[in-house]
This record gives C-alpha cells, structure tokens and sequence, in this order.
C-alpha cells in the first residue's frame, strides 16, 4: 500500500485535491471514477525524510496558535483513534480535515512515517517546530501503555487550559502597552503638527513667554528638525533589543527583569508556577519518571531564570532525593508547593495533588491579572491627562498673559 495525491474534477467542473491510499495508481483512478471525478494528476505522496521536517509558518509554530492547533490535533486524532480506526489510518483522515495546507502535509507526512514503521513519538520527534518535547513524551508514555487515545484527550484539555491562562496574561498586559502607544502616538502628533502652529502666533508677539511654553517650544522644536534622528534611534535601540533576547544571556536578564516588577513579576511567577504543575501532573499521569518529567517541565517554562532554578530539582533527584524534599529547596517554587507534594507521594496521587496546584494558580493568576489591570488603568490615565495638561497650559498661559497686557 502506498499514499498518493491526486487532483481531479467533479462532475460540475470543480477542482477536487486530497490524498489517497492504495496498492497502485490505477486502483484509485478507479475509485475516484466510482466518485464521480475525473483524475487530471496523480503522483506519490513523498515522504519528508530527505527534506527535512515541514515547514511551518512562525504565526503557526509559536504562541498561541500554536497551542490551539495542539489542542484541536490531540482532540481529534484521539476521537478517531476512539471509534476504532488504526494509528496511520487516522492520521491519513486528519490530514484530510484540516484547513491549512501545511498541516494536512504534516498530518499526511505522520501517517506515512507510522505506516512505514515508526513509532508514533518517532515520526511527531521529527518535526520538532510543530510539536513539542512535552507533546513527543506524553505520546510515547500513552502509546506504551495503550491509553494514547484517552492521553490524547487529557492533552487537549491540558492546552486548552494553558491557552486560557496565556490570554489572561496576554489581556492583562496588552490594555496598558496599548494605551502607552496610543498615548505616544498622540503626544507626538500634538508635538509634531499642532504645537508649532498655535504657537506661532505667541511668537510673533515677541514677548517674554512662560517657562510651560518655552519647554514645549523646545521639545517640539525637537521633534520637527531632528525627527530622523529620532526615528533612526528608535530602530537601533530596537534592533539591540532583538539581538539582546535571541542570546542567552539577554533573554535571561529580561526575565530577570520582568519578574523583578511588581504585580508584573508576580503575574509572570503565578503563571509560570500554574504552568510548570500542570505539566508535571501530565507527565507524572503518563507513566514518566519524576526525573524525565522535571526535564521536560523546565523547558516549557519560557522564563529562563525561573527555568535555572528548576533544572536544579532533577539533578537533587537523581542524587537521591525524593521529589518533594527537592521541591522544597527550590528558591521558585513557594514551600507550599513542597509539602503538598509530600502528601501526594504519600498518598500515591502525585500527579492528582498537581493538578490541584495548577487549578489553585489558575485562579490566582486570574485575580492578579484582574488586579493589575484595576493599578494600571487609572495610573496611565493620570499620566496621559498630566502630559496632555501641561500642553494645554503652555499653550493657554502666554495667550491669558497677552490678554491681560491688552
């Protein structure tokens, strides 16, 4: 049996694309014509071993969208995986399913990998952009114990879950970015347009104006003649910024950074805390020793300084520690989180007890994002109103002045 694409018309003229599976060519121009469409191209679906994995488009392989693309892959393989249809088979129909034309190859490409004989965390491993070491090791651990179907759908729900703690973050944080660019915007249209026209009726007069007035007339000054310069400084500073966070270390003191700020950091400590339980519960659930578990939790952190801490806990483990007592000497993690492990080794329900910090952070972080946008709103409306004040009074002064002299 081999995968084939085809392309062919149906009976009203329309372009039909999509793959199918047979022993040879003439077999599925035969049930294609059983369909009703006329074959007008047929090749094999080549496998993507010698190129490579398939390329996906950043919007798709980062961020959010790719959580919600994890989340829709896991929920409906493990619904055909339910209804009893074989490994390759399903993956073959998922790859009929979805919308975007890379994913169906890289649906396509997975089958042809399992049909051919790779494990299922084989032929997911190659195409590292697409999924995760998280994603890779829960379906190794579900396919060795013959529950991938129902591991599956714990990970749907799993990134179902972490992509709504992510736009509760995101939301906190986009309101206040987005009034502080607004905000700049407008300040630098007044500078720009408005300022020096009001203003130079003030300076025909000739007269002694106010020091509200001659800081403007100089920022905006400023702004007019040396705007080049201005914007040329702005792509800088934004190209340093952008090498700065794809090294290392740069990245590292950003987090640093960030976690430093109030409300701000502990959002970010909140989130990274409810992020890194659940995943653990995950894995520890999926039959994974602690070790390998705390491995793959501490890269999905994406905080680098919170990341460092962590990888401490592995090497504890590996020294003989039992995970709680690692748990507990970590600068990270609040000793709560150590004790409750300690009941839940106790209690054999590890995994269960983890799960129930991370919903217990949820919540948490949705109150501090709730709080931090109640501080924020009103502090950058003081702010604007201030700046857009003093404008306002430098130019107003010297025209109450000049009528009074009048």
């Amino acid at each position: 049996m081999a995968l084939f694409r085809y392309v062919a018309l149906d009976a009203h003229g329309r372009t039909v694309k999509g793959t199918a599976d047979a022993g040879t060519p003439a077999e599925i121009r035969a049930a294609l014509r059983s369909q009703g469409l006329h074959t007008t191209r047929l090749e094999p679906f080549v496998r993507t071993t010698s190129r490579g994995p398939v390329h996906l488009p950043d919007w798709l392989a980062s961020g959010g969208r790719q959580l919600d693309r994890l989340a829709a892959f896991s929920r409906q393989l493990a619904m055909l995986l339910k209804a009893g249809l074989p490994l390759a088979q399903a993956l073959d129909v998922l790859g009929r399913q979805l919308e975007e034309r890379c994913l169906r190859e890289l649906a396509q490409d997975l089958a042809v990998r399992v049909r051919e004989g790779d494990s299922l965390d084989a032929a997911l491993a190659a195409h590292p952009r697409a999924f995760p070491k998280l994603f890779v090791a829960v379906a190794r651990a579900g396919a060795a114990s013959g529950q991938l179907g129902p591991v599956l759908s714990t990970m749907a729900a799993f990134y179902t879950r972490k992509k709504r703690l992510r736009d509760k973050v995101v939301s906190a944080l986009t309101y206040p970015a987005l009034m502080c660019g607004i905000g700049f915007l407008v300040l630098a249209f007044l500078m720009a347009f408005v300022v020096p026209k009001v203003t130079a009726v003030l300076l025909e007069q000739q007269r002694v104006l106010p020091w509200p007035t001659e800081v403007l007339l100089a920022l905006s000054g400023l702004i007019q003649d040396y705007w080049w310069a201005l914007l040329l400084g702005m792509g800088w500073l934004g190209w340093i910024f952008s090498v700065l966070l794809r090294s290392e270390r740069g990245r590292r003191g950003l987090d640093r950074i960030l976690l430093a700020v109030p409300v701000i950091g502990e959002l970010l400590r909140k989130q990274a805390i409810a992020h890194w339980a659940d995943t653990m519960s995950h894995l520890l659930a999926s039959g994974l020793p602690a070790a390998q578990a705390l491995s793959i939790a501490h890269e999905a952190l994406g905080n680098r300084v919170l990341a460092a801490d962590l990888s401490q806990l592995e090497r504890r483990i590996l020294e003989g520690q039992s995970l709680s007592e690692a748990l507990k000497a970590s600068a990270f993690l609040p000793p709560a989180v150590g004790f409750a492990a300690g009941v839940g080794e106790e209690s054999g329900d590890l995994a269960g007890v983890l799960r129930e910090i991370a919903e217990g952070y949820h919540e948490e972080v949705g109150l501090v994002a709730g709080r931090l946008t109640d501080l924020v709103n009103p502090i950058l409306i003081v702010v604007l109103g201030l700046l857009v004040g003093f404008i306002v009074a430098a130019i107003l002064l010297p025209i109450t002045d000049f009528s009074q002299v009048q």
